[in-house]
């Protein structure tokens, strides 16, 4: 080893008077018209020898390639080209040596020689590590947290071969042009990789995705998408549990695009929200404030959310007393949106109010109510009409020996008779009705009664039915005689009105002459109940059996089979998809009317369920009973929503419900009125106009 290094010093000495000699313009020419080897030394174990390899190439001057310039005019140069190739190759060994010993040895920097690449891959490999020249390199690349491909200065040193490698001519990379560059000679391994590592870095972000840039041809462009400018790539972002935003990228533009449209489109747009919405966008900005307070947008969303119905052939029509007033300029939308919504509520938390309206004096059979008035029927041979607002009673009609008792409007002490009492005993709004009686009048008890906008319906245990003007003081228009027993329930519509009676029998009655047009017959027992919807009537029975008949045609369609005891009333949805039905077994059925089958089953109540109504706008179904209780039900899911449970103080009767409150009867004479709207502000704001059923009766 001492020989070896004795020869390699002495061949340095050499080269360093051979390198002394040639002129600076020499050295220029021969620096750009060569590559030095001293980068093949610095590369990769791939280089053209190894600095491990004991026996290095002797005929180092085949890797050296002499340009076609003359050298005829210089023959000292021939010599000192010769003594280059041998000597000079040797000393370049010792020198990079030095240099990784952080400048120990200070020497003038060799002229690069260029290499031919076809050459350099006929040299041998070596897969050896340089342990010498790159040691403090070595160990920089190891300590790195990377591995990339083994790609210095410009060649590709892999098992294929050394090529150069192509790089983008738009980018300036250091050590990757068409020469190599000039490093300076006091730099060692540390600069070395740094500028390793920003070339790999420029070659990495060359792969990314170009973003486009818009051009000035397309700035004109306002109706499409051209000429916006993405200024950065995308940062996704996500949202948390609790639903907001983790990262956004801040240069993204926004735009209040609700200020820079047309005021007309802008509220079009905001009503396409609903309440809770509509209560975020308020709080955005001064302007969205402004815009949102707009009654168009409260009212257009309003009705749309707030008119859909579960079994009902159309939406809640404004101004049908089903809780939406009529479309006028005055309504203030965001109160009557607010009160629907709280409404709504106190019907999920079971808030009600309850009163007691007093006045009968016995059992109250029947009922039919809106927002404006409660009609009711008792066994005491009366019809009362009560005003819903003040609670007073209006008017009471009757047989002349009953509405002229001494004790009908006062008792023995002096009192009204009729008055309504809260929860606590508390007597309030006492009246002092108005008494008829006409020649046409019932002289037994009230079971049974409807009214619309025209007309009122009784029937009666006298096995009659009066009808009566509803528009002229409730005067009888004509009665209604064929059934042989007690008249138990009626219905009617624009054309006909149908009677059950404990006769076993239907009648169907021409509505406008009072003609009696046919009398169905099936069932054998008293037929309880009957409803219609179009030309279809329902009707149930003591024989346990619901049936569907064709009003034109007076046939038995379908039959529902299921209930173990007597039926007492049955319920069609409003668009006649559904049949409800209960009696003595004590259980709800929800019948499918146009297949028969029993979709829902509910076990109700502890005794007989006298009266079911179904609330086809909300889809609740009401539930009254002997065991003094009352129930609501969801009808979509046979779920019981809420329980009153002994609210009278004996048998529910009747039970009915619109969109605020629940009306019951019961064999103890007082009216049950519920109302869940009785603590929601600007509740009345949804009453419809006092013209509705039955007109301003007062």
């Amino acid at each position: 080893m001492a020989d070896q290094f004795q020869s390699y010093t002495m061949g340095a000495s050499a080269g360093n008077r051979a390198t002394d000699a040639p002129s600076s313009h020499q050295s220029h020419d021969q620096r750009m018209r060569s590559m030095s080897l001293s980068n093949l030394l610095r590369n990769h174990k791939h280089a053209v020898f190894s600095h491990d390899d004991p026996h290095p190439p002797r005929q180092t001057h085949e890797v050296a390639i002499d340009d076609s310039e003359d050298t005829h005019e210089l023959p000292s140069r021939k010599r000192r080209v010769r003594a280059q190739s041998t000597a000079g190759t040797i000393k370049g060994v010792i020198r990079r040596a030095s240099l990784s010993l952080k400048g120990m040895v200070h020497v003038h920097r060799r002229p690069s020689i260029t290499a031919e690449p076809s050459e350099l891959n006929n040299q041998p490999v070596s897969h050896a590590r340089p342990t010498s020249a790159h040691h403090t390199w070595n160990r920089l690349r190891h300590a790195a947290p990377f591995r990339r491909s083994r790609s210095f200065y410009g060649f590709n040193v892999t098992d294929d071969g050394l090529y150069e490698q192509q790089q983008n001519p738009h980018m300036p990379i250091p050590a990757m042009g068409d020469e190599p560059p000039y490093i300076p000679m006091n730099t060692g391994a540390a600069a070395k990789a740094s500028v390793a590592l920003q070339n790999e870095y420029y070659t990495r972000q060359a792969m990314h995705t170009q973003w486009l840039q818009s051009s000035s041809e397309d700035s004109n462009d306002r109706e499409s998408g051209i000429g916006i400018v993405v200024t950065q790539p995308f940062i996704e972002s996500g949202l948390s549990d609790d639903g907001s935003i983790l990262a956004q990228d801040s240069n993204i533009s926004r735009v209040d695009f609700i200020k820079q449209l047309p005021s007309e489109l802008a509220i079009h747009v905001l009503a396409c929200l609903d309440a809770a919405a509509l209560a975020k966008a308020s709080v955005v900005s001064r302007h969205w404030n402004e815009v949102v307070r707009n009654q168009h947008i409260w009212r257009e969303s309003c009705l749309r959310e707030m008119t859909t119905t579960y079994a009902t052939s159309e939406p809640v029509k404004p101004g049908a007393g089903l809780g939406i007033p009529e479309v006028v300029p005055t309504n203030d939308w965001k109160q009557i949106y607010r009160a629907k919504l709280e409404l709504a509520q106190k019907w999920k938390e079971g808030k009600a109010r309850p009163m007691y309206l007093n006045g009968h004096m016995d059992s109250i059979y029947c009922l039919q109510f809106d927002e404006y008035k409660i009609i009711s029927g008792s066994r005491d041979k009366t019809i009362r009409i009560w005003d819903m607002q003040t609670l007073e009673c209006r008017l009471v009609i009757g047989p002349p020996e009953v509405v002229n008792h001494p004790m009908m409007l006062e008792d023995a002490e002096g009192n009204p008779t009729h008055y309504v009492n809260f929860s606590d005993s508390y007597r309030a709004s006492p009246s002092m009705p108005k008494v008829a009686s006409f020649d046409e009048h019932h002289k037994a008890s009230i079971l049974c009664l409807q009214y619309d906008e025209e007309i009122m319906v009784t029937g009666s245990s006298d096995s009659t039915c009066i009808v009566y003007d509803m528009r002229n003081g409730y005067r009888p228009i004509r009665r209604l005689t064929h059934h042989t027993a007690a008249v138990l329930d009626l219905a009617f519509d624009e054309k006909h009105i149908v009677t059950c009676s404990k006769d076993i029998s239907i009648c169907v009655w021409d509505r406008a002459t009072g003609n009696l047009l046919r009398q169905l017959r099936g069932h054998t027992g008293p037929v309880n109940a009957v409803q219609m919807r179009g030309n279809t009537i329902v009707s149930c029975s003591g024989d346990f059996r619901v049936k569907l008949w064709n009003i034109d045609t007076g046939r038995n369609i379908r039959e529902f089979v299921g209930h173990t005891k007597g039926l007492a009333c049955s319920q069609f949805s409003e668009d006649g998809r559904y049949v409800a039905s209960a009696g003595n077994d004590k259980v709800i059925r929800i019948w499918d009317a146009n297949t028969g089958e029993c979709v829902r089953e509910m076990r109700a109540h502890e005794n007989l369920v006298r009266s079911l109504h179904i609330d086809s706008v909300s889809g609740r179904l009401v539930s009254g009973s002997y065991d003094t209780d009352i129930k609501v039900w969801d009808m979509e899911t046979g779920r019981q929503l809420l329980d009153f449970p002994r609210w009278h103080a004996s048998w529910v009767l009747s039970a009915k419900s619109d969109y605020r409150r629940i009306v019951s009867t019961g064999q103890d004479p007082k009216i049950l009125i519920m109302d869940f709207g009785a603590e929601v502000e600007g509740i009345d704001m949804l009453n419809s106009a006092n013209t509705g059923i039955g007109g301003n009766i007062f």
